[in-house]
């Protein structure tokens, strides 16, 4: 059920938003859309993780919430959303994505993020859900349909071996260490850790500890 769309005059002015996303098309009808309904709110889009942290970098007390899409270049809006918000702190983040509705939004909420927006949200309801955000509230979008968490087989394809891995990860354990625990060689732990980073859309370990915490079971 939609909700009823709230006044977007009443967004606080002082209220920045940072959309990343590849799509061009996506990203600049957002950005018009919502100076067109909140002209006070202070909206940016970029089109890569790259371009979103130099302009963190360089205006750290000009946003309060980056939207990422959930599919980046080279990674995921979570993994991307992680790993911004431990070198930016004091910034909120979250997803927008036109797909794996449910799914996501559970992620989003259990990775401590501050929010997900659906792209097929009408304007009224994005607008509602920006201005709760500007409030200080969290907002995650989800379809009326119950929400179910993705199966095991599908967590990313990690195999057997390379969940254990990444299991020995979250432990604290060295290369040398989980080489010990699974009687294979440090060569192959870091071919494991090779493919598991590309398999879950990560650049290091900790992302990996901090993704597989939230999401597999």
């Amino acid at each position: 059920m939609s909700e009823t769309p709230q006044d977007p005059t009443d967004m606080p002015d002082a209220f920045g938003l940072l959309l990343v996303d590849d799509h061009p098309l996506f990203r600049e009808s957002f950005g018009v859309a919502v100076r067109q309904l909140a002209p006070q709110l202070d909206i940016l889009t970029v089109g890569s993780v790259p371009e979103a942290c130099d302009l963190l970098q360089r205006e750290p007390q000009r946003f309060d919430l980056v939207l990422l899409d959930y599919k980046m270049p080279g990674t995921t809006g979570l993994a991307a959303a992680l790993d911004m918000r431990q070198r930016f702190p004091g910034i909120g983040f979250g997803l927008i994505s036109g797909e794996d509705v449910g799914v996501l939004s559970v992620q989003a909420r259990d990775a401590g993020l501050n929010a997900f927006l659906s792209k097929s949200m009408e304007m009224g309801e994005l607008m509602s859900a920006l201005m709760r955000l500007g409030q200080g509230e969290s907002c995650f979008h989800a379809p009326d349909q119950p929400v179910f968490v993705r199966p095991r087989t599908q967590d990313f394809g990690l195999t057997d071996r390379q969940r254990e891995i990444v299991g020995l990860l979250a432990t604290g354990a060295s290369n040398k260490v989980i080489a010990q625990a699974l009687g294979i060689s440090p060569a192959t732990v870091k071919n494991h850790l090779d493919a598991i980073f590309d398999k879950m859309g990560v650049s290091n370990r900790v992302q990996a500890v901090v993704l597989a915490r939230t999401l597999l079971p």
